[in-house]
């Protein structure tokens, strides 16, 4: 009886295991950068120089209050399906938030937005004045040589 109860602990044990890593997304799955969809108009996957030299006014057009800056609100994710009650948006703001806030307060004010082509130029490791899918992987480090 008590080798049962031990094998059924174990066996739930294990399947609680196997669901937890099932819900998971695969690493090849996540979703893109968060603000890459506003600043790439042209939907290329890449930001040619005339979209890094708009950027600035790209992301006031998510400025909904008109207040001239980015809220929390504003630069978080849309819930998943664009339905209200999916699960809450990542704390963490994606890569392009941290390299665009430079205050890290999570939210970019006026003079970050206009500073973007400057923030985004940090990116361009070729220096062609754009950024290729490449130059524009979450976690690529500023000013790193190219490969």
């Amino acid at each position: 009886m008590k080798t049962c109860m031990i094998h059924l602990i174990l066996a739930a044990a294990a399947t609680a295991g196997l669901c937890a890593q099932e819900s998971k997304p695969p690493k090849d799955k996540l979703p893109p950068p968060l603000l890459l969809p506003v600043l790439d108009t042209d939907k290329d996957g890449e930001l040619s120089a005339e979209e890094i030299s708009s950027a600035s006014v790209s992301l006031l057009k998510l400025d909904k209050n008109n207040d001239g800056m980015l809220g929390k609100k504003e630069i978080a994710p849309p819930p998943k399906g664009g339905k209200t009650g999916g699960p809450p948006p990542p704390k963490a703001p994606a890569f392009l938030v941290k390299l665009l806030d430079l205050d890290d307060d999570k939210t970019l004010s006026a003079e970050e937005i206009d500073s973007v082509p400057d923030s985004l130029s940090q990116l361009d490791i070729n220096g062609d004045g754009a950024l290729s899918k490449k130059e524009l992987k979450p976690g690529k480090p500023p000013g790193g040589s190219a490969t």
